[in-house]
C-alpha cells in the first residue's frame, strides 16, 4: 500500500538546499553592453535572388546579417534564430527554415519549396548570442534545480523531507548524502541524509514546490541582474526582422508531382533538408509516406499489438490520444494501462524516471528508469516501445542528458538481442511556451534543440531506432506554442508514429 504522506510526525529540513550553497559561476560572465549586444530592430535579412522563377522542389535561401543596437554588424555568431516559410494567399501553408551560422555575424537560412504560389519568409531572434552563452553557462551548473524526497516511517508516523539534488552537490561529502544514483541508467540522484530516519526510509520525491516562480539565477548566485535584462523584451523572442529589400516571391507549380516517390516510413529514412510543411492542420512529410489515420484505422494498424510509451508529460499525449482519442487530460507521471480486449491492444504508460518536474509527490516504488523498463520487457514483432524525454532535461547540464541517452541505446540493443523484431521509437523535443523569465532559463527552445540534436546524433545513425524528429513541425505551427500542444500537432505527431509501425497498409485512408 502506498505511504500516506500527509498523516506523519514533520521533521523540518536543514537549511541546506541548493539556495544557500555558495558558488563562483561568474567565470564566463557576459560584460557586454546592451548596446554592443544583438538587437532585432538593427538586424536584417535578405533573400538572395527573389526575382528568379521558383519551382516546387527548389531551395529558397536568406542571408541575415546580425548587428547590435547601434546598427553595427557582429563579428561573431551564436545568436538563436527561428525562422518559417509562410504562405501569402491562402494563408495555411508554412514550413521551418534551416539556419547556418557562419560564425562571423551572418547566417545562412534555406527553406525547401514544398508548396505553390506567394511565400513569405519570417525571421525572429529568440535570443542574442550574449544571452545563449549565459544560457550555456548556467544549464552546465550541477545541482541547481530545487528537487525534495520524503523519507517515511509508516510505524512511528516520522517523516522527514530533504533537498535532492540531480548530481553530488558542490562542497557537500558523502557521508552527508543518501546516494540513490543507478549507474545502469545513468541515472545520478542525491538527497540530504534524514536526521533519524535511514535512507532506505526514502517513500516519494517531487520537484520543490517552495521554490516555484523563484528560479532566479541572480538569486542562486549564477548570473548578474544586468545579464538578467537579456531575457526581457526587447532581447527575447523579438518581433520579426526586417526583410530588405522586399519583393513578391511566387513559387510554381512542379512539373511532377513533389512527395510522389517518398519511401514508405521506416528506420532507414534518408536525411533530408527539411522534414515537411504545415498544410492548413495536417503536417505533410518530405522524408516519407506520412497518412491521415482515422480512429478505424488506428484500431486496425494496432490490432494485437503491446504499445509501451515512456518519458515526460509530452509524450504521455500520445497515451491519451490512444487511451481517448484525445491528447488533453491527467498528466500524472502514471503507470497508466489501457487495454482494448476487442482488438487485442496492450498500451501503457510510465515517466522515465528521475528527474521529476511535478508537483505532486510520486510513489518512489513508482519511479522507474528507462532501462529498467526495457530490460525488462519481453519483446517482439508485435511490440512497439515509444520513448520521449526532453522537457525535464533542458535545465540540466548537456552530459548528464547525453549520458541517459546513451544508457537507454545499449538498453534497446540488449532488448534486440533478446527479442529481435521489437520496434523502437524515440521522439525529439518541441518548442513550447514562455510564461516568465525563469522559462527561459530553464526551458528555452534553445535549451530544448540542443537535447533533440543530441537525440538526433545518437540515434540518427541507429538502425535500431526510429527517431520521430517533432521539432520543425513545432517551429512553424500555426497554433501557440505549448509544451503540451493542441490537437493538431498531436495528430500529426500520431500520424507520423502510425505511419511507421503500419506503413503498407492498403486500408488506411492516404493524406491526399
Amino acid at each position: 500500500m502506498a505511504p500516506d504522506f500527509k498523516q506523519m510526525t514533520f521533521h523540518p529540513s536543514r537549511r541546506a538546499s541548493v539556495q544557500t550553497q555558495k558558488r563562483d559561476h561568474f567565470i564566463g560572465r557576459v560584460n557586454v553592453p546592451l548596446r554592443d549586444v544583438t538587437h532585432a530592430n538593427s538586424t536584417t535579412f535578405v533573400v538572395i535572388n527573389p526575382e528568379r522563377e521558383y519551382r516546387q522542389g527548389d531551395v529558397l535561401t536568406a542571408v541575415i546579417v546580425a548587428r547590435d543596437a547601434r546598427g553595427r554588424p557582429k563579428t561573431y555568431g551564436g545568436d538563436f534564430f527561428r525562422a518559417k516559410l509562410v504562405s501569402v494567399r491562402p494563408r495555411e501553408a508554412s514550413s521551418a527554415g534551416h539556419v547556418t551560422d557562419h560564425g562571423n555575424g551572418t547566417y545562412t537560412v534555406q527553406f525547401p519549396l514544398y508548396w505553390a504560389g506567394d511565400v513569405t519568409v519570417s525571421v525572429q531572434l529568440v535570443h542574442p548570442s550574449e544571452a545563449v552563452r549565459i544560457l550555456r553557462r548556467i544549464r552546465d551548473v550541477p545541482a541547481k534545480r530545487g528537487y525534495e524526497c520524503v523519507f517515511l516511517d509508516s510505524q512511528t508516523g516520522t517523516r522527514e523531507e530533504r533537498p535532492c539534488f540531480t548530481s553530488q552537490p558542490p562542497g557537500r561529502p558523502l557521508h552527508h548524502l543518501c546516494d540513490f544514483s543507478r549507474k545502469e541508467a545513468n541515472g545520478s540522484w542525491f538527497c540530504e541524509r534524514p536526521d533519524t530516519l535511514p535512507c532506505s526510509a526514502i517513500a516519494g520525491c517531487r520537484r520543490n514546490v517552495t521554490e516555484k516562480g523563484k528560479l532566479s539565477s541572480s538569486r542562486l548566485g549564477l548570473a548578474s541582474d544586468q545579464e538578467m535584462k537579456l531575457f526581457r523584451r526587447p532581447f527575447v523572442e523579438a518581433e520579426p526582422l526586417e526583410q530588405e529589400n522586399p519583393s513578391p516571391i511566387h513559387v510554381q507549380v512542379s512539373g511532377q508531382p513533389l512527395f510522389h516517390h517518398l519511401p514508405a516510413c521506416s528506420v532507414s529514412t534518408p536525411e533530408v533538408l527539411g522534414h515537411g510543411y504545415w498544410s492548413g492542420n495536417v503536417w505533410k512529410s518530405s522524408v516519407c509516406r506520412v497518412r491521415y489515420f482515422s480512429r478505424i484505422d488506428t484500431r486496425k494498424c494496432l490490432t494485437n499489438k503491446t504499445i509501451y510509451i515512456q518519458g515526460d508529460s509530452t509524450i504521455r499525449q500520445w497515451f491519451l490520444w490512444l487511451a481517448a482519442g484525445h491528447s488533453k487530460g491527467s498528466l500524472k507521471p502514471g503507470p497508466a494501462i489501457v487495454v482494448n480486449k476487442e482488438s487485442n491492444v496492450f498500451v501503457t504508460y510510465r515517466s522515465h524516471g528521475l528527474p521529476v518536474l511535478g508537483s505532486q509527490w510520486m510513489n518512489i516504488s513508482n519511479i522507474r528508469y528507462v532501462v529498467d523498463e526495457l530490460d525488462s520487457i519481453h519483446g517482439g514483432p508485435n511490440t512497439v516501445i515509444v520513448l520521449g524525454l526532453w522537457a525535464h532535461f533542458t535545465p540540466e547540464p548537456l552530459e548528464m542528458g547525453r549520458a541517459r541517452l546513451h544508457a537507454i541505446q545499449t538498453a534497446i540493443r540488449r532488448l534486440l538481442q533478446r527479442c529481435p523484431g521489437t520496434r523502437v521509437f524515440v521522439r525529439t523535443g518541441t518548442t513550447r511556451e514562455h510564461k516568465g523569465m525563469s522559462f527561459y532559463l530553464r526551458g528555452s527552445d534553445w535549451l530544448a534543440y540542443q537535447i533533440t540534436r543530441e537525440i538526433r546524433q545518437i540515434f540518427g545513425p541507429d538502425r535500431n531506432v526510429a527517431v520521430l524528429d517533432t521539432w520543425d513541425m513545432s517551429v512553424c505551427q500555426w497554433e501557440e506554442d505549448d509544451v503540451h500542444p493542441g490537437p493538431a500537432m498531436i495528430g500529426s505527431q500520431m500520424n507520423m508514429l502510425l505511419s511507421h509501425i503500419c506503413p503498407e497498409k492498403v486500408n488506411i485512408t492516404a493524406i491526399k
